[in-house]
């Protein structure tokens, strides 16, 4: 199963679950993988016990993103609408939400961590949007950089297709939390004490509207980005020629 669910209890009252990408060897996104963290984020918000939420990749990194693979004509119109519900579960969430990253966490898992409410990354973690590179762009990303970080920032890593220093990360407000090496679990451990003493109630009211105010702020905008994405986007030769050459390992080229 790609999504691991482990269910735990902060202080007495406070409920948890972290959900573990657990989809070797990158954690990399597909159809199926969309499909079950929709369906784990459903039930989660069916059962409306846990108040915090933490997302996590198993093994080496959080995630390399979107599975390169399925940048189809024939794949993505089904796998980029399950990815973006993904997003609306999230955020109907009455839950606090933290994205616990190491290592690689690109694209697609860039966007899923930066859409959580609080980010913890392990010192030595790479994050960026390649997908100027082969191509194609990050179509929530799009909607979600401006409104977290600032319009400078979000030009800047859509358009350059780089990963950043942590502390440029945290200078832009898209990264909360650094940590060293090997410490994670306790910086997840801190952030999620400073929540078990409070109101579970509380937490529960505070994060929908929290959520309510993303959604109106930037999830609001990404069917327009997403239509936008495969009707133009996706059939330009470009994309096509950026995906090939990514596989075939040499430089695109590029249409005139």
């Amino acid at each position: 199963m790609p999504i691991r669910r482990e269910n735990w209890v902060a202080g007495k009252l406070v409920k948890g679950v972290t959900l573990r990408i657990d989809h070797p060897k990158t954690n990399v996104f597909n159809l199926e993988l969309c499909l079950e963290l929709i369906e784990a984020l459903q039930v989660i918000g069916r059962e409306n016990e846990a108040r915090v939420v933490v997302l996590q990749g198993q093994g080496r990194c959080f995630s390399t993103g979107v599975d390169i693979l399925e940048h189809t004509p024939e794949i993505m119109p089904v796998l980029l609408p399950a990815f973006h519900q993904i997003f609306d579960e999230l955020l109907n969430l009455h839950a606090l939400t933290i994205a616990a990253v190491h290592g690689y966490c690109l694209g697609g898992a860039a966007e899923l961590a930066f859409a959580c409410d609080r980010v913890i990354v392990e010192e030595g973690s790479k994050i960026g949007f390649p997908e100027i590179s082969v191509g194609c762009y990050p179509p929530v990303a799009m909607a979600l950089l401006p409104y977290r970080a600032n319009f400078g920032a979000a030009t800047k890593m859509l358009l350059s297709g780089d990963t950043f220093e942590l502390e440029q990360l945290v200078d832009w407000g898209l990264v909360n939390t650094i940590c060293n090496q090997g410490e994670l679990e306790k910086a997840l451990a801190d952030e999620i004490n400073s929540y078990a003493d409070k109101s579970p109630a509380i937490l529960a009211m505070l994060c929908a509207a929290l959520h309510e105010e993303a959604r109106l702020g930037w999830a609001n905008k990404i069917p327009e980005f997403e239509r936008h994405y495969l009707s133009r986007v996706l059939p330009h030769p470009d994309a096509s020629e950026g995906i090939a050459a990514f596989l075939e390992k040499r430089k695109p080229v590029w249409n005139k």
